[in-house]
C-alpha cells in the first residue's frame, strides 16, 4: 500500500508544473520553514486531550511525555506499512514503559480519544458544510466532475456521527474487550486458549476503564473533545499559511472548506500512509476549481511543501522515539501519580 501511495503521489507531482513550482518554492526561501510550526500545536492539543482522558482514570501523566509519545507514534503512522496498527500498538507500550500506566487504562484512553476524534471531525466537517455550502456547490463540477458535492459532505457528517455514536455505545456499554476475549478463546489452539484464559483480567479491566471514562465529569469529557476540535482548526490554519507563503491568496473559508473535505478523504484512505497521493490530488482539484492562477504549479509547490513538512516531523518523531526509549531505559519508568477524577487537564 505504501508503494501504491508513492506511485499515486508521483503521478500527482508529474502532472504539476514542476518548473514553476520549483521557482515558487525557491522565491519564497527560508520563510517556508514557518509553515512547519503549526503542526506542533496540533499534536500538542491532541496530547492535551489524551492527558485529560487519562485524568478520568486517575492517572496524571506529564503533557510533554504524552507529546513525545504522540510525535513518536505519528512518525510511525505516517511512514511505515501498516503504520496505523503499529503506531496504535506502540502507544500503550510507551505509556507503560514511561509512566507505568497499565495497559488496560492506556488502551481505554486511546479508544476513548479515537471516539472523541470522530465527533470532533464531524463537528469540523459540519461547520464546513454550513459555512461553505454555496462554495461547495459552485466548485462541485471542478472537484468531482458532477453536482452534489455539498450533499456528499453532508452525508459524510452523518456517517461520522453514526460511527461516533456506535463507538461510544460499544466502548461504554458493550463490554468490547470481554467480547474480543470470547472470540479469541474460540481459536482451535489449546495452548493459546489456556494462555488466554489465564489473562482474562486485563480484558475486564479495560472494559472497567471504558466505563470509568463514561462516568467522568462532562466538563472533562467536553475539554477532551474541544482540544481535538481546535486541533483540526490548527490544521486548517497550517494549510492557509503554507499556501500564503508560496503566494496563493485564498480566504480562510476557502482553506477551511478544502481542508475539512480532504481530511475526511484522507481518513477514508487509511490504507495509504497519510493519504499519500489521494489527498494531494484533492488539493490540486480544489485549487483548480477555486480558479487559482497557475494552479498546477501552485498546487505542485503546495503538496511538495506539505509533504516536506511531514517528512521533517517524521524525522523529529523517530529522533524523539530514540531519546524517549533511552530515557525510559535509564530511569526505569517512573510511577504515575493518581489524581482526582474531577480534575481537568
Amino acid at each position: 500500500m505504501q508503494l501504491a501511495g508513492l506511485i499515486a503521489f508521483g503521478l500527482v507531482v508529474a502532472n504539476a508544473d514542476l518548473g514553476l513550482a520549483a521557482k515558487l518554492l525557491k522565491d519564497a526561501g527560508p520563510i517556508l520553514l514557518v509553515g512547519f510550526i503549526p503542526y506542533i500545536f496540533q499534536i500538542g492539543l491532541d496530547s492535551l486531550s489524551w492527558r485529560t482522558i487519562l485524568g478520568a482514570l486517575r492517572y496524571k501523566v506529564r503533557w510533554r511525555r504524552l507529546l513525545a509519545i504522540r510525535l513518536s507514534t505519528e512518525a510511525v503512522l505516517m511512514s511505515v506499512p501498516a503504520g496505523g496498527i503499529v503506531g496504535e500498538t506502540l502507544k500503550p507500550y510507551l505509556l507503560y514503559k514511561s509512566d507505568r500506566v497499565p495497559g488496560a487504562a492506556a488502551v481505554a484512553s486511546i479508544g476513548a480519544k479515537k471516539t472523541f476524534l470522530v465527533f470532533a471531525q464531524a463537528t469540523y466537517l459540519l461547520l464546513a458544510v454550513v459555512i461553505g455550502w454555496g462554495l461547495l456547490g459552485r466548485i462541485s463540477h471542478g472537484v468531482i466532475g458532477a453536482p452534489g458535492l455539498p450533499i456528499f459532505v453532508a452525508c459524510a457528517v452523518v456517517f461520522l456521527l453514526v460511527v461516533g455514536c456506535v463507538m461510544s455505545f460499544a466502548l461504554v456499554e458493550g463490554a468490547v474487550s470481554a467480547r474480543i476475549h470470547g472470540l479469541l478463546m474460540k481459536a482451535p489452539i489449546r495452548r493459546f486458549q489456556a494462555w488466554l484464559g489465564e489473562r482474562r483480567a486485563p480484558f475486564d479491566d479495560t472494559d472497567s476503564s471504558f466505563r470509568a471514562i463514561g462516568r467522568a465529569s462532562r466538563l472533562r469529557l467536553f475539554a477532551a473533545y474541544g482540544c481535538l476540535v481546535l486541533a483540526w482548526f490548527v490544521e486548517t490554519f497550517e494549510t492557509w499559511l503554507l499556501l500564503h507563503l508560496i503566494g496563493v491568496e485564498i480566504s480562510a473559508v476557502h482553506a477551511f472548506t478544502m481542508e475539512a473535505v480532504l481530511v475526511f478523504v484522507r481518513n477514508m484512505a487509511f490504507f495509504l500512509p497519510a493519504g499519500l497521493g489521494v489527498q494531494d490530488a484533492g488539493y490540486l482539484a480544489f485549487l483548480h476549481a477555486y480558479g487559482v492562477a497557475h494552479a498546477s504549479a501552485s498546487g505542485g509547490a503546495f503538496v511538495i511543501l506539505k509533504r516536506s513538512k511531514e517528512a521533517f516531523w517524521v524525522a523529529v518523531g523517530f529522533l524523539t522515539l530514540f531519546f524517549l526509549q533511552r530515557r525510559v531505559a535509564r530511569e526505569g519508568g517512573p510511577e504515575v501519580a493518581p489524581v482526582s477524577t474531577t480534575e481537568t487537564a
